[in-house]
C-alpha cells in the first residue's frame, strides 16, 4: 500500500513539472531553429524530447509519451542525416503536447 502511495506521489510530482518541461522543450526548439537545425541545440532538443517520451511512459502519461516520441522520431533524421526539419510538424507536436498537458 505504501509503495502505491509513493508511486502516486511521484506521478503527481511529474505532472506538476510537466509545464516546466514543456517550456524547456519549446526553448530548445527555438534554439535549434536559430542554429539552423544543427549542432548542440538540435541534440539538446532531441534529448529533451527523448527524455519526456520515456518519463511520460514511466509515470503514466501515455499521450504525452506518444507525442514526445513522435517528436523525437521526427528529429532523428534531422540529427543523424541533416534532413530538413518540418517546422510545421514540430509546431503541431509541441502544441499537441501543450494540449495534452492542459497548459
Amino acid at each position: 500500500m505504501e509503495r502505491d502511495a509513493g508511486a502516486e506521489e511521484l506521478r503527481r510530482y511529474f505532472a506538476g513539472r510537466l509545464p516546466l518541461r514543456l517550456d524547456e522543450l519549446e526553448d530548445a526548439c527555438r534554439e535549434a531553429r536559430a542554429a539552423g537545425w544543427r549542432g548542440t541545440p538540435l541534440r539538446t532538443f532531441h534529448r529533451l524530447a527523448h527524455s519526456l517520451a520515456g518519463a511520460g511512459a514511466i509515470f503514466g502519461f501515455p499521450e504525452v509519451s506518444d507525442l514526445a516520441r513522435r517528436l523525437e522520431r521526427h528529429l532523428k533524421p534531422v540529427l543523424e542525416n541533416g534532413a530538413p526539419a518540418d517546422e510545421a510538424e514540430v509546431a503541431t507536436l509541441l502544441a499537441d503536447l501543450r494540449q495534452a498537458v492542459g497548459v
